[in-house]
């Protein structure tokens, strides 16, 4: 069973400076994901694209 969470965040692309409101959907392959974990794991996608994610919050 997979885990579904729909949040919004502020992301700001380091390399442009350029800053804006996403709203997503993330998809977990493990069945026990908190939204603590969800949060972070967010977090740690964007740092990989090289954004920082602020303000993140679960809304489903």
């Amino acid at each position: 069973m997979n885990r579904t969470y729909r949040f919004t965040a502020t992301v700001t692309d380091l390399d442009t400076g350029k800053t804006e409101e996403v709203s997503d959907t993330a998809h977990f392959d493990q069945p026990i994901v908190t939204r603590h974990e969800a949060e972070v794991a967010i977090g740690r996608e964007f740092a990989s694209q090289r954004k920082t994610a602020r303000n993140i919050r679960i809304t489903g």
